[in-house]
């Protein structure tokens, strides 16, 4: 990977012609729409979106760096996409490739002051894992302890505020303004604060210090060895979780890391109003002794604990069959305007009362078992689709962008290792 273009006038030009792509599709669509039949139309859409989607992304294949992380978030995560642009954007999440040595070499004299090999005692040039927004190298100190060295790719954080714009001008055929611009603002600005590795490194030194729960480990910063660019930490022994189920542990091994996971989430939302919100399977790190080490740090979401308190209330409401609390803490929280039309707002609840139904079956019993419940994952996304055709009535709560899509990823997760999970606790039942 070369550097990434910075130049504004280079990307918004990139942007630009993009845009207009997307919107050519969409436009053809909606000049045949009076002519079409109502089977007709639905088909001619779900192809100008699919049309639309691959044209989205050859463009931010072109522009990578913060505008293919922006729109990842966006549309794998939040449902604000059709479903087909959502498999499109999903093949840039394995298509990073690494920086070359050279590169390497410059970020890390940038951000520490000299080159790898005067600040190491031993340094490997070849990362061992990479992402969106930067790449891992392993490297030794002088007291020979193992360490991993992220490095940002060049040029990442000054393309944020430009991207931003691009983003809004390509997604415009897509995507109604009012639903855009609350979820883009929420995750511009996580991503503003995932650019700052002194941020990151606050972070997880926040986590380490008060999130004590059995079975989970944090790396340790080193400090002299980090800047805004540059984030070492003490290397975390053991596996990715994905890599590790490639070794088939047994059921009781695989429950065990599920639970801690799910401890996790709740405890950091509810006893420190903070959400370790990037539940993707390779920051989960699972030891021989099956003990779970957290790392990556940049995306956390803090919450306002007047929000929790509602947010309680529908977790509660749910867990204990009531769709009428639920859908009354859905109208509380804003999410509902109170002045629609009666046959919309029965719609609307039948659809909410369906998903808190589902919901609430991770608490009818001791143990939720994933293995006897396939399909689980699938029947939520259904019921999505459903409300995402009436989006347009809806008001989007920010706040719930980062908790919904830590929480509902790690039900995917427990879905595919096919786990048993206890539910119920002490905040929610």
């Amino acid at each position: 990977m070369n550097k990434v273009l910075t130049g504004k006038l280079e990307r918004s030009l990139a942007g630009g012609h993009t845009a207009v792509k997307v919107g050519g599709k969409m436009l053809s669509y909606y000049a045949k729409r009076p002519f079409l039949s109502k089977a007709d139309r639905h088909e001619a859409k779900a192809a100008a979106y699919t049309a639309g989607a691959e044209t989205l992304f050859q463009g931010l294949s072109l522009l990578k760096g913060t505008a293919l992380k922006i729109v990842q978030q966006l549309s794998l995560e939040m449902d604000i996409l059709p479903e087909a642009a959502c498999r499109e954007l999903a093949k840039a999440y394995h298509q990073v490739p690494p920086i070359n040595r050279a590169l390497v070499k410059k970020v890390i004299k940038e951000g520490l002051g000299a080159p790898p090999e005067k600040i190491f005692s031993h340094f490997d040039l070849k990362a061992f894992s990479a992402a969106s927004l930067g790449q891992v190298h392993r490297g030794v100190d002088g007291d020979q302890r193992t360490l991993a060295v992220k490095i940002q790719y060049p040029g990442i954080a000054a393309t944020i505020a430009n991207d931003l714009t691009l983003i809004r001008q390509m997604l415009r055929p897509m995507v109604q303004k009012e639903h855009l611009m609350p979820v883009l603002n929420e995750v511009a600005a996580r991503l503003r604060e995932e650019v700052d590795y002194l941020k990151e490194a606050d972070n997880l030194r926040f986590f380490s210090d008060h999130l004590k729960i059995d079975g989970v480990r944090f790396p340790v910063v080193r400090r002299r060895y980090t800047s805004a660019t540059v984030l070492t930490a003490t290397l975390m022994p053991g596996k990715p979780l994905d890599q590790w189920l490639t070794d088939k542990p047994n059921q009781a091994a695989k429950d065990l890391v599920a639970q801690r996971l799910y401890n996790i989430f709740v405890e950091g939302l509810y006893a420190l109003n903070v959400v370790y919100a990037d539940p993707n399977p390779g920051n989960f790190i699972i030891a021989d002794d099956l003990s779970v080490g957290l790392v990556d740090f940049g995306c956390i979401k803090r919450l306002d604990p007047f929000f929790l308190a509602h947010y309680r209330r529908l977790a509660l409401a749910s867990a204990h069959r009531s769709g009428e609390e639920h859908f009354n803490a859905m109208m509380q929280l804003g999410l509902i305007p109170a002045n629609l039309n009666r046959s919309t707002l029965d719609e609307i609840k039948e659809i909410l009362d369906a998903f808190s139904e589902w919901f609430g079956r991770l608490f009818t019993k001791e143990v939720f078992d994933f293995n006897a419940h396939p399909g689980f994952i699938s029947e939520a996304k259904r019921g999505m689709q459903r409300l995402h055709r009436l989006r347009r009535h809806l008001r989007i709560n920010p706040d719930f962008i980062f908790l919904d899509r830590t929480r509902y990823g790690l039900l995917r997760i427990f879905e595919q290792m096919g786990a048993r999970v206890a539910f119920r606790n002490f905040y929610e039942w």
